[in-house]
């Protein structure tokens, strides 16, 4: 969705707000194993100050993967944001202020916030997901579940290339 800021670059007004969401089946991206469920739905503002337009948006959405230790389907909910210095285009940033703290706008003050909102989506999903904090996972002898069922694989596996290490400290 692009949003005309050009009234606001050029009247007094210190504050716009920004509310909305970001279609999760426009989304047109390959997230391997994530599935945005719903649609992105953001909040912030830009605010004037002395020289600079600064940007602040709160960011909400929700995704399914799969739980990295027992594979089972999970729903997950994560909050971010995207904060900075708001640009006009073709205008550099002070040499103090890092790349990630700037978002431009394309020509005729017109800001892109579904790039930048889809962006901090990409960068602020988790390498890993767990069902839950004390998912126990499956067995990697056997593949049982070990959430909902027990098995009697030995705990103490060890793999068979490090076998020989087993009895390097034991005394005789």
């Amino acid at each position: 969705m692009n949003i005309d800021l050009s009234n606001l670059l050029n009247s007094s007004d210190s504050v716009h707000h920004l509310n909305g969401e970001v279609n999760n089946q426009l989304i047109d991206l390959d997230l391997g194993d994530y599935k945005i469920v719903e649609p992105i739905k953001y909040n912030g503002y830009i605010y004037k100050s002395s020289s600079s337009y600064d940007i602040n948006i709160d960011i909400a959405y929700k995704y399914e993967t799969k739980c990295a230790r027992c594979l089972h389907s999970t729903i997950k909910e994560v909050k971010t944001s995207v904060a900075g210095e708001l640009l006009n285009y073709g205008e550099k940033p002070e040499a103090s202020v890092k790349d990630d703290d700037v978002i431009s706008l394309e020509k005729d003050g017109i800001l892109d916030i579904d790039k930048h909102i889809i962006g901090e989506v990409v960068s602020s999903l988790p390498m890993k997901t767990l069902c839950a904090e004390n998912c126990k996972g499956i067995c990697p002898q056997c593949g049982t579940d070990l959430n909902t069922e027990s098995c009697d694989c030995l705990d103490e596996y060890i793999d068979p290339r490090f076998e020989k290490l087993k009895d390097f400290f034991v005394k005789d």
